[in-house]
């Protein structure tokens, strides 16, 4: 568990470092982000789980464990590092145009549409 922790500290460390790269590097960086937070997700939602056999005099029993926590902590973040190696590996298209809806709660109220080329 705590590689796990140590893993996830340094994808979250190199989160800043990629934002101001340039998008070749940008990328990379989103990519082994996202490919070690999908490896660590699964990791933590492989252990979730575990059965221990004791072999006794009597006979042989098992006891099993099970953590939902560590189930649902795992999927989310093997979900969050998809997305992000999702991300990475797709084309940027800057050619096509986008438009944005910002929704501003607060003081100024509104809604803003904004077209991106």
């Amino acid at each position: 568990m705590r590689r796990v922790a140590a893993i996830l500290m340094i994808a979250f460390l190199a989160a800043p470092v990629a934002a101001r790269a340039d998008e070749g590097t940008h990328r990379f960086v989103k990519i082994v982000v996202g490919a070690g937070a999908l490896v660590a997700g699964v990791a933590v939602m492989a252990t979730s789980s575990s059965t221990t056999t004791v072999n006794s005099a009597v006979g042989t029993a098992e006891t099993s464990t099970f953590s939902k926590s560590q189930l649902i902590t795992g999927a989310a973040v093997a979900g969050v590092g998809g997305i992000l190696l999702w991300d990475g590996l797709r084309d940027h298209d800057r050619n096509r145009p986008s438009t944005q809806v910002i929704v501003a709660p607060g003081r100024t109220r509104g809604i803003f549409i904004r077209r991106v080329w």
